[in-house]
């Protein structure tokens, strides 16, 4: 998981970057910094696109079978992903340094990690013990579950309130997120619950 955290982060902001190159922002996001809900959701996309596909690197390297290792890889990939780039936004964030980096702890518990654990595991869904193939990820199953991680990304990186503050939108995404990822781990705690009264061949 050590591997999987420090090359899938690397990797995985490495293509993302390279799938920045075909995305356009808004002017109002080029001069005033400001995301519109086009950049927004562009940036989900990418991202979670990005992490998807080291994780399912690493899910056919490591031929896993079950719900709750793809939560994992899928969950060792992201923290990878969220510690490098929070390690840039410190690096550029001058005299609020110490604000951001608060910030950006606390929030970490809601954000790449958990997203990514949730695609890891939708792949997993569709996977069970077949190899895995790209087509998997055009199953039904697996598309709830990312556009769910992609519309979550979008909503954390919105520049819109709740009531007037930020870090209430924050909260509330931090707590659907693991709603979703309870989910799965219930999902995938049944499944181990099935193969442990299965006869052994």
């Amino acid at each position: 998981m050590i591997k999987v955290f420090f090359i899938g982060g690397i990797f995985s902001l490495v293509v993302t970057l390279f799938l920045y190159q075909f995305v356009t922002f808004s002017t109002t996001s080029q001069y005033l910094g400001v995301l519109t809900l086009k950049d927004s959701v562009s940036i989900g996309v990418v991202e979670e696109l990005g992490k998807v596909l080291i994780i399912s690197y690493f899910i056919s390297q490591l031929n896993v079978r079950h719900i709750l290792d793809g939560i994992l890889i899928g969950a060792a990939v992201g923290a990878g992903f969220a510690a490098f780039e929070t390690a840039g936004y410190i690096y550029d964030a001058g005299s609020q340094l110490v604000a951001v980096a608060i910030l950006r702890g606390w929030s970490a518990i809601g954000g790449h990690l958990v997203w990514a654990a949730i695609s890891g595991g939708a792949i997993m869904i569709v996977k069970r013990d077949q190899p895995f193939k790209f087509s998997q990820l055009l199953d039904t199953r697996f598309l709830v579950f990312f556009i769910l991680s992609v519309m979550m990304h979008a909503a954390w990186d919105w520049d819109i309130t709740i009531l007037g503050s930020a870090y209430l939108k924050l909260i509330l995404l931090i707590v659907l997120a693991w709603i979703i990822v309870f989910v799965l781990m219930s999902a995938g705690l049944k499944e181990i619950s099935r193969l442990k009264h299965q006869p052994i061949e």
